[in-house]
């Protein structure tokens, strides 16, 4: 009986997946580079949860002799609901260990619509629209979203006690060289509104259901940390 309950479990949940477009759950596991030197390894999962919520996990850490000389690890997680086609975030946090040490969190509270974020010491509540994410989720709900065929991209984030918008904007088709071989992919990228310097930039490969294979981040100060897939399970 167990086992037939837990067939049917997933067989409803790929149902659901299937009826919008949004990704199966998957572990992809990547390469970490800094300025172009490779730093370390990466993985990022999505899950269901015991109690039915979904996870969406991104974890970076140095390896090898880099790890001997500056040893980081950082941990993003967002765990949210997906209902009626409707995705709200429930719980997101962010944290950094190694040289540095930051930690920051939001938490959503959509009966009284207001989210808290906790973020250098100080808690801000922000005030809920609806369709808002977290700066984790919206790269899952990209992935939906590019599957469904939409190419103009925006959203609402809860993020640093306000809600931003951002706005990818489609680059063009470019094939990259990655550990599975040369994939197609769309590049999309963000400029921050508040320091055009600071960039995030996307390469979403379709033959994957749209994961973002590569990732790259532009500091203010140039630094550029990116993250380029070896391999992956539940996507191909």
């Amino acid at each position: 009986m167990k086992k037939v309950f837990i067939g049917l479990f997933l067989l409803w949940n790929c149902a659901l997946y299937a009826a919008d477009d949004f990704p199966p759950p998957f572990t992809a596991q990547y390469r970490v580079y800094v300025d172009g030197l490779p730093v370390g390894k990466g993985t990022r999962t999505l899950s269901i949860r015991q109690d039915g919520q979904l996870q969406f996990e991104s974890v970076a850490k140095t390896t090898g002799l880099v790890s001997l000389f500056k040893k980081i690890r950082i941990e993003e997680r967002t765990v949210f609901t997906q209902k009626d086609g409707k995705i709200r975030p429930v719980e997101y946090s962010y944290r950094q260990t190694g040289s540095k040490d930051r930690f920051s969190s939001v938490f959503f509270d959509w009966l009284q619509g207001v989210a808290k974020n906790t973020f250098k010491g100080k808690t801000k509540a922000i005030p809920l629209e609806e369709g808002t994410l977290d700066k984790l989720l919206y790269q899952v709900v990209v992935m939906q979203e590019l599957k469904q065929g939409k190419r103009q991209l925006e959203y609402k984030i809860a993020n640093k006690g306000k809600i931003s918008i951002y706005i990818p904007t489609l680059l063009g088709k470019v094939r990259i060289e990655t550990g599975m071989g040369e994939l197609e992919t769309l590049k999309y990228q963000r400029v921050s509104t508040s320091n055009k310097k600071r960039r995030t930039t996307l390469w979403c490969a379709p033959s994957l259901h749209y994961l973002p294979v590569q990732v790259e981040h532009v500091e203010a100060n140039g630094d550029v940390f990116s993250m380029v897939l070896q391999s992956v399970e539940g996507l191909n």
